[in-house]
C-alpha cells in the first residue's frame, strides 16, 4: 500500500491567475485568484511493478481539464471489495472532507471489475459531494 502527496512542480501550479491584475498574495486575500479543482488519483497495483502508464494516463487527463492532483493513492489490495480497501476509503474520505471534488481512476476495474460494486462506490462518492471519473484515453 502506498499513499503519497503529489508534489506540485512548475508545470502544475497550485493556483491559477484569474486576471492580469492578480497579485502574488494568497487566495484568501486576493479576489482575482481562483483555486483549481482538486482530484485524487487512485491507482491499482496489480503486479510488483509501479502502475506508471495508468498514473500517466490519469495525470494527462487531469491536466487536460486543468485539475490539480494533491493526492495520488497506489493500492495493492485489489483482491478485496471496495468497502474493504482502506486506501480507496481514504480517497473517499478526502472527498468527504472537501480536500478533493473527485476521484480519478484509469479504468472502472480499478475500483471493481463488477459493475454493481463500481456503481455502489460511485454512488458513495456522489453522496459525499464529489464524483468518480474514469480517465478516458
Amino acid at each position: 500500500m502506498k499513499l503519497q502527496r503529489t508534489p506540485s512542480g512548475q508545470h502544475v501550479p497550485r493556483l491559477r491567475e484569474a486576471g492580469p491584475a492578480a497579485s502574488r498574495k494568497g487566495v484568501e486575500g486576493n479576489p482575482n485568484r481562483t483555486e483549481r479543482f482538486q482530484v485524487v488519483i487512485y491507482l491499482a497495483k496489480t503486479s510488483p511493478a509501479f502502475p506508471e502508464l495508468e498514473m500517466r494516463s490519469c495525470e494527462e487527463y487531469a491536466l487536460a481539464y486543468d485539475w490539480e492532483v494533491p493526492l495520488t493513492v497506489v493500492d495493492d489490495e485489489m483482491e478485496k471489495s471496495p468497502e474493504q480497501r482502506p486506501l480507496l476509503l481514504a480517497a473517499l474520505q478526502t472527498v468527504k472532507d472537501r480536500g478533493a471534488g473527485a476521484i480519478l481512476v484509469p479504468s472502472r476495474a480499478t475500483v471493481s471489475p463488477i459493475d454493481g460494486e463500481f456503481d455502489e462506490f460511485a454512488a458513495q462518492v456522489e453522496k459525499a459531494g464529489g464524483f468518480l471519473q474514469v480517465a478516458r484515453r
